[in-house]
């Protein structure tokens, strides 16, 4: 009995406050509506006398109707046409947006990569491709991101200067570059295989190199391989070397290994055709 005593005022009480709130809330609720409706009832129909039964009054009530309406109406269709935001202008020759190839160094710590993605977010960059090139303390980064014409190469760098990134080169890309580089390397060696492609050609465009010379013939015993900034010489079949290069961007070790393994690959491809010759 006590506990049945002691849980019913705690069960009853907040339902029957809770429901008396919600009806005085709703009757005031009801009232101040149905007040208003009479004092706007009321206010339309004093004018409407008092103008109906003076000379003219009949016009006058149209004319005030008719300018209500326009005004109205102007106001809608100005609030359609100049309140949305507009659609941004697109530059003539553009197309509204570029490809650009954005290389930067981002510290090797947690949260350097998304400080950095962020930052290009807040510009309204559309992250295509990222390459990782990973290294001592530090990972070079290559974008592949579409911006709106609006952003240049200034505000690119600008952006990732902000986030911490290092030594941003900012280059246009095109879209043929927008590949993973496992793809793009299998389908460069079937074409040097098939007789498509030269195998300077294929190395050049497998790391985006502006082009490539051939070198002499190398001295027994000299290392001619290596990194030299925005330059890379391999050693290819036959004994000579193969130097690419590209105008802005430095190759770094992961591209030097990559291509090292595709001129192997490409000459294991070779080997069973010249044995067949």
């Amino acid at each position: 009995m006590g506990a049945d005593g002691a849980d019913g005022p705690d069960t009853a009480g907040p339902e029957s406050t809770t429901g008396t709130a919600e009806r005085r809330g709703f009757l005031g609720r009801e009232a101040l509506e149905i007040g208003a409706l009479l004092l706007a009832g009321g206010a339309a129909h004093l004018l409407v006398i008092a103008l109906g039964h003076s000379e003219g009054g009949g016009a006058l009530l149209i004319g005030l109707g008719a300018a209500l309406v326009l005004i109205s109406s102007a106001h809608r269709w100005r609030r359609q046409h100049r309140g949305g935001p507009r659609p941004a202008r697109r530059p003539r020759g553009t197309g509204g947006e570029r490809l650009w190839r954005l290389r930067v160094a981002v510290e090797d710590l947690p949260g350097g990569l998304a400080a950095l993605t962020s930052r290009l977010a807040g510009l309204g960059v559309d992250i295509r491709l990222v390459q990782v090139h990973p290294g001592a303390g530090r990972a070079v980064d290559d974008f592949y991101l579409t911006a709106p014409a609006r952003v240049g190469p200034d505000r690119l760098r600008g952006a990732v200067l902000r986030a911490g990134g290092r030594d941003p080169v900012v280059e246009p890309a095109e879209v043929r570059e927008l590949s993973d580089t496992t793809s793009r390397a299998l389908s460069l060696a079937a074409a040097v295989a098939a007789g498509g492609m030269e195998p300077d050609g294929a190395l050049a465009a497998l790391v985006g190199a502006d082009g490539a010379v051939r070198g002499g013939p190398r001295r027994e015993g000299e290392d001619t391989e290596g990194l030299a900034g925005t330059a890379m010489t391999l050693a290819v079949p036959g004994g000579g070397t193969l130097t690419l290069h590209r105008g802005q961007v430095p190759f770094t070790p992961v591209e030097f290994a990559r291509c090292r393994a595709f001129v192997e690959a490409v000459a294991a491809l070779a080997a069973p055709a010249r044995a067949a010759d």
